[in-house]
């Protein structure tokens, strides 16, 4: 096996994950890179999650039937567009539903169109996410989409068009009793005879969380006030109309000590007017032969996010860009301390490196072959006395330009390492290597920038750290899917904002 670890300093450009957006393009239609998979191990589980700032997305799945109904950047039908969304932070859901199948099923629908997928592709790839990434959870605003009488010419009808509101509700408790999605909802928010109190996020990692289930003509489903401070003016004249409306809800829920807030950022006034497009990203002015590009809503609240603090809410959002997801996960005030977290270490005296939420050792693991040049880097249960493959240190580099960043080697001298993947910096999930250390020029790939937090553990307040790669700017951390497992995977994921 043939690997190459060797960086010059052209390629030590940070990712975009952590980092702020400044361009229209930054927030609009652009949601970047699959590396916002656990931004949540981030917040503490005490948090409630109406003090969160939550990205969602607007009719999350709305990609067909034309530009006055398409809402979202497409990344392919049967949800594999949500599967995306998940992977770059998007939380909070809006799925449209019609029955379909003479009563049987649902369909998502945005108005009369299909959307190429259903209810049960939505859970399908809200539970395989949840399973691989268990610090999160995903809350879904509900809605039954096609009128129960008298549908428009634009407007979808349930199949058969007999179906009430008490039949919607009977088919989507048969979904929530199947057993293959047992465990998967957060069962206070769906059980009809109240709304759920609103959960600390401890109790509801890894759970799907019914924020409202609305058009049911009930109000008894979901969380207790999700819709009472909404935003919602869809009908808005102009983007600074619309603007106006988002940031004085967001005000107010930056000033508010609690309650839950919801803010959509989106508005269509197809035909006529401006499309959800027009709203979320903006036009090209033209006035005696100048172009100028005004951007849209979506600019002026990554702008508006990224000088300002305190929580937003849940923002629900057509055609995001990564610089306003960022911004809103930035939002949130960083406490990670009253439980373990993947991305936090303890360094032990006996020289092993103890990730702080599982508690496994960081081992250099099996070679890549006879070469004896470099392997993979695992994790185990610790050791009382722990062999040399457990010990690491931390070293300065003094054989050529200090950056103040530090490798990190294992006991036989080989360095932590992020993988070269062919010059293009990998994302979350990518499996840790130890290799030779790189000496010629600064290679970002092995250099770590070591960050000291608190941690509160049995023993009281104790000393961790974050070790940043200075390549990629993510975290080293520990593979959730093989926590449990001798020779699991060390990988990096989304650093904790502090």
């Amino acid at each position: 096996m043939t690997v190459s670890v060797a960086l010059g300093a052209a390629l030590l450009t940070p990712t975009a994950a952590g980092a702020a957006g400044s361009t229209n393009k930054d927030a609009f239609d652009n949601l970047g890179q699959p590396d916002r998979a656990e931004w949540m191990s981030g917040v503490a589980s005490e948090t409630r999650l109406s003090a969160m700032s939550i990205p969602g997305t607007h009719d999350t799945l709305s990609l067909h039937g034309g530009s006055a109904v398409q809402t979202q950047e497409d990344y392919g039908d049967s949800a594999k567009t949500l599967a995306a969304q998940y992977e770059r932070g998007i939380r909070a859901l809006d799925i449209r539903v019609r029955v379909v199948n003479d009563g049987q099923d649902f369909a998502i629908h945005h108005a009369a169109f299909y959307q190429n997928a259903n209810f049960d592709d939505v859970l399908e790839k809200t539970q395989s996410f949840l399973k691989a990434h268990p610090t999160e959870t995903v809350v879904m605003r509900l809605k039954s989409e096609c009128p129960y009488s008298g549908a428009g010419l634009h407007e979808c009808r349930h199949d058969p068009d007999t179906m009430n509101a008490q039949n919607v509700k009977d088919i989507f408790a048969a979904y929530a009793n199947k057993k293959k999605y047992a465990n998967l909802f957060w069962t206070p928010s769906i059980t009809g005879s109240r709304p759920a109190t609103i959960p600390k996020l401890g109790e509801v990692r890894g759970k799907l969380v019914l924020g409202s289930f609305d058009s049911v003509e009930d109000s008894n489903y979901g969380l207790a006030g999700f819709n009472d401070r909404n935003e919602d003016h869809y009908n808005a004249s102009d983007i600074t109309e619309k603007w106006n409306y988002v940031k004085k809800n967001v005000d107010e829920a930056m000033s508010a000590a609690s309650n839950m807030y919801v803010t959509y950022t989106s508005a269509n006034k197809v035909p006529g007017g401006g499309s959800p497009r027009y709203y979320a990203g903006g036009y090209t002015k033209v006035q005696s032969g100048v172009s100028t590009e005004v951007p849209g809503v979506n600019y002026h609240l990554m702008k508006y996010l990224n000088k300002t603090q305190g929580r937003v809410g849940i923002v629900m959002m057509d055609f995001p860009g990564w610089g306003l997801v960022n911004a809103i996960i930035d939002h949130n005030k960083d406490d990670a301390r009253s439980s373990g977290n993947r991305m936090l270490w303890q360094v032990k005296g006996d020289k092993t490196y103890v990730n702080t939420l599982y508690g496994r050792c960081m081992v250099r693991g099996p070679e890549f072959d006879d070469s004896k040049s470099g392997g993979l880097v695992t994790q185990r249960e610790c050791q009382s006395s722990p062999p040399s493959s457990h010990q690491w240190g931390a070293e300065k580099p003094s054989s050529f330009d200090n950056k103040n960043h530090f490798w990190i080697k294992a006991s036989n001298g080989k360095c932590l390492t992020v993988p070269y993947n062919n010059g293009t910096p990998p994302g979350s999930g990518t499996q840790m290597f130890w290799w030779d250390c790189e000496t010629r020029w600064f290679s970002g790939s092995q250099m770590w920038n070591i960050v000291p937090v608190k941690v509160t553990t049995s023993n009281g307040e104790e000393q961790a750290y974050k070790f940043v790669n200075n390549w990629t700017g993510l975290c080293l951390s520990v593979d959730p899917a093989t926590a449990e497992k001798s020779g699991g995977k060390v990988t990096q994921e989304t650093c904790p904002s502090k």
